[in-house]
Protein backbone atom coordinates (compact mmCIF):
# COMPACT_ATOMS: atom_id res chain seq x y z
CA UNK A 1 0.00 0.00 0.00
CA UNK A 2 2.70 2.50 1.05
CA UNK A 3 4.48 1.73 -2.74
CA UNK A 4 1.45 2.49 -4.26
CA UNK A 5 1.07 5.60 -2.64
CA UNK A 6 4.86 6.57 -3.61
CA UNK A 7 4.20 5.72 -7.18
CA UNK A 8 1.02 7.70 -7.41
CA UNK A 9 2.92 10.53 -5.63
CA UNK A 10 5.71 10.36 -8.12
CA UNK A 11 2.96 10.20 -10.94
CA UNK A 12 1.33 13.08 -9.74
CA UNK A 13 4.50 15.51 -9.22
CA UNK A 14 5.94 14.27 -12.86
CA UNK A 15 2.21 15.54 -14.50
CA UNK A 16 2.45 18.92 -12.50
CA UNK A 17 6.06 19.52 -13.31
CA UNK A 18 4.69 18.62 -17.31
CA UNK A 19 2.21 21.43 -17.10
CA UNK A 20 4.18 24.39 -16.13
CA UNK A 21 7.39 23.42 -18.61
CA UNK A 22 5.40 25.03 -21.45
CA UNK A 23 5.50 28.94 -19.96
CA UNK A 24 8.29 30.26 -19.10
CA UNK A 25 6.52 33.42 -17.41
CA UNK A 26 9.78 34.75 -15.94
CA UNK A 27 11.08 38.14 -15.31
CA UNK A 28 8.06 40.20 -15.58
CA UNK A 29 6.41 38.59 -18.83
CA UNK A 30 2.61 39.24 -17.77
CA UNK A 31 1.93 39.25 -21.65
CA UNK A 32 0.92 42.82 -21.62
CA UNK A 33 3.53 44.09 -24.85
CA UNK A 34 5.53 42.42 -27.14
CA UNK A 35 8.54 43.11 -24.86
CA UNK A 36 6.45 41.98 -22.09
CA UNK A 37 5.41 39.01 -24.52
CA UNK A 38 4.83 35.09 -21.89
CA UNK A 39 7.26 32.43 -23.73
CA UNK A 40 4.63 29.91 -24.76
CA UNK A 41 5.65 26.28 -25.70
CA UNK A 42 2.45 26.00 -27.40
CA UNK A 43 -1.05 27.07 -27.97
CA UNK A 44 -2.30 25.07 -25.25
CA UNK A 45 0.23 26.69 -22.88
CA UNK A 46 -1.33 30.12 -24.01
CA UNK A 47 -4.67 28.88 -23.02
CA UNK A 48 -3.53 27.12 -19.78
CA UNK A 49 -1.88 30.72 -19.16
CA UNK A 50 -5.14 32.48 -19.61
CA UNK A 51 -7.07 30.54 -17.58
CA UNK A 52 -4.89 30.53 -14.83
CA UNK A 53 -4.31 34.10 -14.88
CA UNK A 54 -7.27 35.64 -16.19
CA UNK A 55 -10.14 32.90 -14.51
CA UNK A 56 -13.45 33.69 -16.09
CA UNK A 57 -12.29 34.94 -18.97
CA UNK A 58 -13.44 34.49 -22.78
CA UNK A 59 -11.33 34.52 -25.96
CA UNK A 60 -12.64 37.32 -28.20
CA UNK A 61 -9.65 36.65 -30.93
CA UNK A 62 -6.36 35.33 -32.14
CA UNK A 63 -4.04 36.84 -34.31
CA UNK A 64 -0.34 35.91 -35.25
CA UNK A 65 1.86 38.92 -35.71
CA UNK A 66 5.64 39.35 -36.32
CA UNK A 67 8.04 41.91 -34.27
CA UNK A 68 11.29 42.21 -34.98
CA UNK A 69 11.51 39.30 -36.26
CA UNK A 70 9.98 37.24 -33.42
CA UNK A 71 6.43 35.74 -34.25
CA UNK A 72 3.78 36.68 -31.69
CA UNK A 73 0.42 35.38 -30.77
CA UNK A 74 -1.62 38.13 -30.22
CA UNK A 75 -4.57 37.12 -27.76
CA UNK A 76 -7.57 39.22 -26.94
CA UNK A 77 -9.57 38.70 -24.15
CA UNK A 78 -12.67 39.70 -22.29
CA UNK A 79 -12.43 39.70 -18.52
CA UNK A 80 -15.47 38.64 -16.40
CA UNK A 81 -15.49 42.49 -15.50
CA UNK A 82 -16.11 43.06 -19.25
CA UNK A 83 -12.10 44.70 -19.61
CA UNK A 84 -11.13 43.50 -23.16
CA UNK A 85 -7.66 43.33 -22.85
CA UNK A 86 -4.29 41.86 -25.57
CA UNK A 87 -2.16 39.33 -23.98
CA UNK A 88 1.07 38.74 -25.98
CA UNK A 89 2.82 35.40 -26.60
CA UNK A 90 6.20 34.50 -27.99
CA UNK A 91 5.75 31.90 -29.80
CA UNK A 92 9.13 31.23 -31.08
CA UNK A 93 9.78 28.33 -30.26
CA UNK A 94 7.18 26.38 -31.77
CA UNK A 95 5.98 28.49 -34.76
CA UNK A 96 7.00 27.50 -38.03
CA UNK A 97 9.65 25.27 -36.94
CA UNK A 98 11.37 23.31 -40.10
CA UNK A 99 9.83 20.11 -41.22
CA UNK A 100 10.83 17.73 -43.67
CA UNK A 101 8.24 19.44 -45.60
CA UNK A 102 10.06 21.90 -46.26
CA UNK A 103 13.43 20.09 -47.53
CA UNK A 104 11.06 18.26 -50.20
CA UNK A 105 9.81 21.73 -51.46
Amino acid sequence: MKRNVIILMTLVLMLAGCSMTSINDTGGRDGSSAEKAVIAGSVRSEYLYIDRAYAGSNIMSQVVTEKNGIPYDVVRIKTKEGVEKDLWFDISKFYRKKTYADDVE
